[in-house]
């Protein structure tokens, strides 16, 4: 994950605006924008964020992270978390941050349920896509 980082820092100093790499299994894209680095995430994140999965009888949301970085589950090291299993989210409420190139990324709740599984743990580096919680829908 330390080549990850440096390709993000090299990529955020360069002249280019995309960069797509692909290698085994891993996939990394990112591309700026006129605006902010937020402005862009924010866009990707409505794409990506949630996919129905339906379990037994229980229609449950996968939340994904809309970009690789470090996966935060409280707004600071000695802060409760903003979500654990069983917590009840309505949609919007924040679930927790991902940090990319130093901008801190809040994931919200795609649907209003209940918190199914929380797949990472504080600190763990994320990889795009990789499926963060599962909520149980209302």
């Amino acid at each position: 994950m330390d080549k990850v980082k440096e390709l993000m820092k090299a990529f955020e100093e360069a002249n280019i605006n995309k960069m797509k790499l692909e290698m085994h299994d891993l996939k990394l894209e990112l591309e700026k924008s006129s605006g902010t680095a937020q402005k862009s995430i924010e866009t990707r994140r409505e794409e990506t964020i949630e996919e129905k999965e339906p379990q037994s009888d229980i229609l449950a949301y996968k939340v994904k992270s809309p970009l690789v970085g470090t996966f935060y589950a409280s707004p600071s090291p000695d802060a409760k978390a903003y979500v654990q299993v069983g917590d009840h989210v309505t949609k919007g409420t924040t679930l927790c941050i991902i940090e990319a190139m130093k901008v801190m990324n809040e994931i919200k709740a795609p649907v209003n349920g209940v918190i199914q599984k929380i797949l990472v743990q504080a600190n763990d580096m994320v990889e795009y896509d990789q499926v963060l919680m599962t909520i149980e829908e209302d």
